[in-house]
């Protein structure tokens, strides 16, 4: 409960943040760049808070004014098509083959986490530990016959199936995922997660653990993508979001919102384990 608070709250804060830059947009001289219009899809998870950060920070570095509306709590599924519609004009996901594809889709070509989103480690149940403790690589994975739980469609599900490693897609909202892990008789055995996300997600599900000993890596990132309606705001945000890597705003964003939790992590002590191939 109290990360959900804290999420809303720093979605909070971020809104009247863009709400008071709009305001000193429409106040601007008439030779300023006309503001950008966004709608933006947010799911409702720990992470979301940066990477809104990062988007209104990065548009301010350049001086682009903007105006911005969120739309939240909505299934991902969901956000992806009201996006390909364009009844939202920004999201964020992982960057795959098969939305570069996508023409109702307009791709942004900068990653968002620095590759970060491609380093996961596992929650398990607490009684599974031993099992892991013999894990040196993939083979040894697939040996323990263990199964990952995923979303359904998700890109990491086929790195993970690629590997030959057994894969379970959960159709349902992914919260439930988390009991259903603990339980050990409902089709999946341990999660593989992002390390910016793994450690909120073990705090708010005190049933799984974070295992200590390894690190599964694959290249992977997160990006924007607009509707194609607005692609025309392709150049602007691809601009403002090179002008944060360059300037160490990005870094500093990912420090403040996950450095605690990465360095708890320990990754420079684990076992890398590298997986085949990239998102498709």
């Amino acid at each position: 409960m109290r990360s959900v608070v804290r999420f809303w709250l720093s979605l909070l804060l971020v809104s009247f943040a863009s709400s008071a830059h709009a305001a000193a947009a429409a106040r601007a001289p008439s030779s300023a760049a006309a503001p950008i219009e966004l709608r933006v899809a947010v799911p409702s998870d720990e992470r979301a808070a940066y990477f809104i950060r990062l988007l209104e920070q990065s548009l301010q570095l350049i001086g682009q004014p903007y105006t911005v509306r969120y739309l939240k709590d909505l299934p991902p599924r969901r956000m992806w098509a009201m996006l390909g519609r364009g009844d939202v004009n920004l999201f964020y996901g992982m960057i795959t083959e098969e939305k570069e594809r996508n023409r109702r889709i307009v791709p942004l070509r900068v990653g968002l986490t620095n590759g970060l989103i491609g380093q996961r480690v596992l929650l398990i149940r607490p009684e599974d530990a031993n099992l892991f403790a013999t894990v040196r690589s993939v083979s040894d994975l697939k040996r323990t016959g263990l199964v990952a739980g995923f979303g359904e469609g998700w890109a990491d599900a086929k790195v993970w199936r690629a590997a030959g490693l057994p894969v379970y897609e959960h159709v349902a909202p992914w919260p439930t995922i988390f009991a259903m892990a603990a339980a050990g008789n409902r089709h999946v055995d341990y999660l593989p997660r992002g390390v910016i996300e793994v450690l909120e997600e073990a705090r708010t599900h005190p049933e799984m653990v974070v295992e200590q000993r390894l690190l599964f890596e694959y290249p992977a990132d997160f990006g924007f993508y607009l509707s194609a309606a607005a692609a025309r705001y392709q150049p602007i945000l691809e601009r403002a979001l090179k002008e944060a890597e360059a300037t160490g705003l990005k870094e500093r964003l990912l420090r403040e919102s996950f450095g605690d939790d990465i360095k708890a992590l320990g990754l420079s002590r684990r076992l890398r384990v590298p997986l085949p191939g990239a998102p498709r």
